[in-house]
């Protein structure tokens, strides 16, 4: 360390306590006293949220947070659990992109993969084979880093955290949607998406090594009004869905409301709102776009990080939105 380095470091740490007062939380402290004397960057658990293709932003963000946070555990829902498994086993963000960019969810969803039990329009079995092709195979506990997958239990009626085992089967039950996968069936469980209950897992990440608490939500963060019923000649025609659009977009508000709770109610260290507006919940064509917001929005969002007061301004806003949602502010 320089000695003009040394004389910074004595003058941050003399006025630690006297920032702390000005509105820059503990966290936000060592991050710029860390960031400041460069030895190491600042651990952080990092949440991951559902969002079907619109978690396709979270290639981004993880690409932006290396740069700042030396990433020491993940625990993710859906889309989250998927991307953060194949982090946690060994991709880099941009192996993530590549990955995702190959996809064919076309191959996925065909009618020969339909469920023939009727528990799902599709089985989930090539699912789950091409998760296995992504990690090799491995276990949970075989991963770089700590690794949780958040499920719900639809015989126990419960959340499920999938702390071990196969890698590929928890993400393929973390991100089994109802309705449109069945079930996955393991033990006396029937394990579906962990969107049901938590869409962002916060609470939930328990031992999770790191320093700081960051969540990645990409679900709408916004409260739209009700509107009366337009009718006549001016009036545009819906847009057609597919069957698996109709479903997602029916619920996907519900979820972000729970999100959103979450983060009021857990509180952590940073939270990047990764919600691309133009995004569609099955727009995984788009994972270039996708991934450039990401980078975009965990940018802002490590600068406003930096600012007093960050986190009491943002849970504020989140505050306002859920007013408003609850005061039934309509028409």
């Amino acid at each position: 360390m320089s000695i003009k380095m040394h004389f910074q470091l004595m003058h941050w740490l003399n006025l630690s306590a006297v920032l702390s007062l000005d509105g820059l939380s503990n966290s936000i402290v060592m991050y710029l006293m860390l960031k400041l004397i460069e030895d190491r960057k600042p651990t952080a658990r990092v949440i991951l949220g559902g969002g079907a293709a619109l978690g396709l932003a979270e290639i981004g963000v993880l690409e932006v947070l290396e740069e700042s946070f030396d990433i020491t555990g993940i625990i993710g829902t859906s889309i989250g659990s998927v991307i953060g498994g194949l982090y946690a086993c060994g991709y880099t963000p941009r192996e993530l992109l590549r990955t995702a960019v190959q996809v064919n969810t076309r191959s996925l969803l065909s009618p020969i993969n339909i469920d023939r039990s009727l528990s799902g329009i599709f089985d989930g079995k090539k699912v789950l084979r091409l998760f296995e092709e992504w990690t090799g195979g491995i276990d949970i506990e075989d991963c770089r880093i700590p690794f949780l997958a958040v499920s719900y239990d639809l015989v126990g009626m419960n959340t499920v955290i999938l702390d071990h085992g196969s890698l590929a089967k928890a993400m393929r039950a973390s991100s089994s949607v109802p309705y449109i996968f069945a079930p996955f069936k393991k033990g006396r469980y029937a394990l579906v998406d962990g969107g049901v209950e938590y869409p962002l897992p916060l609470g939930l990440e328990g031992n999770l090594p790191g320093e700081l608490t960051i969540a990645v939500n990409v679900l709408p963060v916004r409260i739209r009004k009700p509107e009366l019923l337009q009718t006549g000649t001016s009036a545009s025609k819906a847009k057609k869905m597919h069957i698996n659009e109709v479903f997602l977009n029916s619920v996907i508000q519900n979820q972000a409301y729970l999100a959103m709770h979450s983060i009021i109610n857990h509180h952590p260290d940073l939270v990047i709102d990764a919600w691309y507006p133009e995004g569609t919940v099955f727009g995984f064509d788009k994972a270039e776009t996708f991934y450039g917001w990401g980078i975009a929005k965990a940018r802002e969002a490590l600068a406003s990080f930096e600012q007093p007061n960050y986190l009491k301004k943002l849970l504020r806003t989140y505050k306002q939105l859920a007013s408003k949602l609850y005061s039934g502010q309509g028409l």
